[in-house]
């Protein structure tokens, strides 16, 4: 039994010797599979790093020496800052100032508007007047029209009336600056002539009603087709109470210009004349200075 049991010893030591010797095989096979990097670990590597630094300091010229607690600023003693400075500006804030200064100029402009219209269109009158004093010989009886009509914007219609009859007696001379060929052209530009002189005659005081007819007719001779020649006549007829002819001329107007507002609306009120349905400020609007067209 003791031999057996020597034997039995003999052959556990010689399996516990072969599985140690396959053990490190193994863990010598796994050393080389995960080897670490060759170089300095990275204690050593900052402390390669804080050597170069404090070499390339330059030396001190003397002991070091701390800094006083008192010169060193505290929080509380530090400036508050604005939100302005903290942030910059308010982009809200700044867009609504400048739609607000946007708003203010418009409407002083809009408020001022009509004082301004009247004194550029009193700079354009002196500046024509001008034009006749220094250019006399390249001005033309357009030119002057076109100042008769700048006076009646004025409501200066004294003034405009004396221009057109002017233009009336030189009218000859327009052909010089109109081609040869345009026939139509000064046929217009006479009818133009007569409907702006009829116009500043019914804004007389008292109105020279017989006179601003003839004007017109005299317009819509020249020129059969000439809306606006129409429609004044078409007014003039409403106030004498003729309505029926009125709507008729009225209608000629409408042909050519279908779509203007004035035109339809002075047609609506001959049809309510027609049929007594007039109210009584369209009544005073007929008695009153006649719109332009």
């Amino acid at each position: 039994m003791a031999r057996g049991g020597s034997t039995w010893s003999r052959s556990m030591l010689r399996r516990h010797r072969g599985a140690t010797t396959a053990a490190a095989v193994a863990a010598a096979s796994l050393g080389r599979c995960f080897l670490a990097p060759v170089g300095p670990s990275p204690d050593e590597f900052g402390q390669m790093s804080l050597a170069v630094n404090l070499a390339a300091l330059p030396p001190l010229e003397g002991p070091p020496q701390l800094v006083p607690e008192a010169t060193i600023p505290k929080a509380a003693d530090l400036p508050e800052l604005s939100p302005f400075d903290q942030y910059g500006p308010d982009a809200f804030f700044v867009g609504w100032l400048i739609t607000a200064a946007a708003i203010v100029i418009f409407s002083i402009f809009w408020i001022t508007k009509p004082y301004w219209e009247q004194r550029w269109l009193i700079e354009r009158v002196n500046k024509q007047k001008l034009k006749f004093i220094t250019q006399a010989e390249s001005t033309t009886p357009i030119d002057q029209l076109e100042l008769g009509r700048m006076y009646a914007a004025l409501l200066d219609y004294p003034s405009a009336i004396a221009e057109f009859e002017e233009v009336e007696e030189e009218f000859d001379d327009v052909r010089k600056v109109l081609n040869t060929e345009d026939a139509m052209g000064a046929l217009a530009a006479r009818a133009q002539l007569h409907n702006e002189k009829g116009f500043a005659l019914m804004q007389l005081e008292p109105p020279r009603v017989a006179a601003a007819r003839r004007e017109f007719v005299r317009a819509v001779t020249y020129w059969p087709e000439y809306p606006e020649a129409h429609v004044n006549i078409g007014y003039e007829l409403m106030k004498r109470q003729r309505y029926d002819v009125a709507l008729r001329t009225l209608n000629t107007a409408l042909k050519w210009q279908p779509g203007t507002e004035m035109f339809q609306q002075a047609a609506e009120m001959a049809r309510k004349g027609m049929d007594g349905e007039l109210t009584k400020d369209e009544l005073r609007l007929l008695a009153g200075p006649k719109p332009n067209p």
